[in-house]
């Protein structure tokens, strides 16, 4: 069957779990900037790490059989009010580049005044280049969680950005309800701190009416053996009885209608 991971900072991972992705059936995949990058100083980091991405990482992993594409945005830790709007003026340029599908990860964690701010810019940017946006919760475990969901729902509909147009990424039992029933795509993040792959999978048996906006990202890929977890949730879907047809609603349509993937 056909996969595609949704949401998997790649960059993180070997060239050896690269490769048992692929044979793993991952045909292709999603590198968000990540919403807090370790060692980001100034705003050169960042932009160091865009180039690398779209100079190197997308066709490293292309070259090794999946076909990669990024989201971009300014993560909403680590850089100084200066240095966020040095970057936001530059994104618009790496927005254009052909391997870019969207804005993201951007979001909340504690829902503080300055993640708000950041959170609408980046609303309003995806508004002007018409672009999809991956947006981070906090994980499941965090117990500001369901309050700043409902936080992010409602930052989504003052800025009147389409909620069909979001993912609401790294779901967890305790909020499921409200994020399939927000009117966006829930995401569904399989590694080792937000859903094991038998609980992702219990989630799309368990809402049939909703797998038509559902999708599967791996997030760190590494947590738990996890840049096999997408397979292995397919492989559990399979098992319990679902069509290859019903799986790949949520592993392969999903993805590749939201983020308009040119790829067959």
């Amino acid at each position: 069957m056909r996969i595609i991971d949704a949401h998997v900072h790649i960059d993180k991972v070997g060239g050896e779990d690269v490769l048992r992705m692929a044979m793993g059936g991952i045909e292709a995949a999603i590198v968000p900037t990540p919403h807090l990058m370790y060692g980001l100083y100034s705003s050169e980091t960042l932009i160091e790490l865009w180039e690398k991405t779209l100079d190197y990482l997308v066709k490293y992993i292309l070259s090794l059989g999946i076909n990669c594409f990024a989201t971009m945005s300014v993560p909403f830790y680590g850089l100084t009010a200066e240095g966020f709007d040095e970057c936001l003026k530059k994104l618009p340029d790496y927005l254009k580049e052909e391997r870019v599908v969207g804005i993201g990860e951007i979001g909340l964690d504690t829902g503080n005044e300055g993640e708000i701010k950041i959170f609408k810019t980046h609303l309003n940017v995806a508004k002007e280049y018409d672009l999809p946006v991956i947006v981070h919760t906090p994980t499941p475990r965090e117990p500001q969680t369901p309050a700043v969901t409902r936080q992010i729902i409602d930052v989504i509909k003052e800025e009147n950005f389409p909620m069909e147009r979001v993912i609401l990424d790294h779901s967890g039992k305790n909020t499921l309800d409200l994020r399939l029933n927000s009117g966006a795509v829930t995401g569904l993040s399989i590694c080792y701190d937000k859903l094991t792959a038998e609980e992702a999978a219990e989630i799309v048996i368990n809402n049939p009416a909703k797998r038509d906006s559902i999708t599967l990202g791996s997030e760190l890929g590494y947590g738990g053996n996890g840049h096999l977890s997408i397979p292995k949730v397919a492989w559990a879907l399979r098992m319990a009885g679902l069509e290859i047809k019903e799986i790949e609603e949520v592993t392969w349509d999903n993805p590749k209608r939201f983020f308009n993937l040119p790829i067959s």
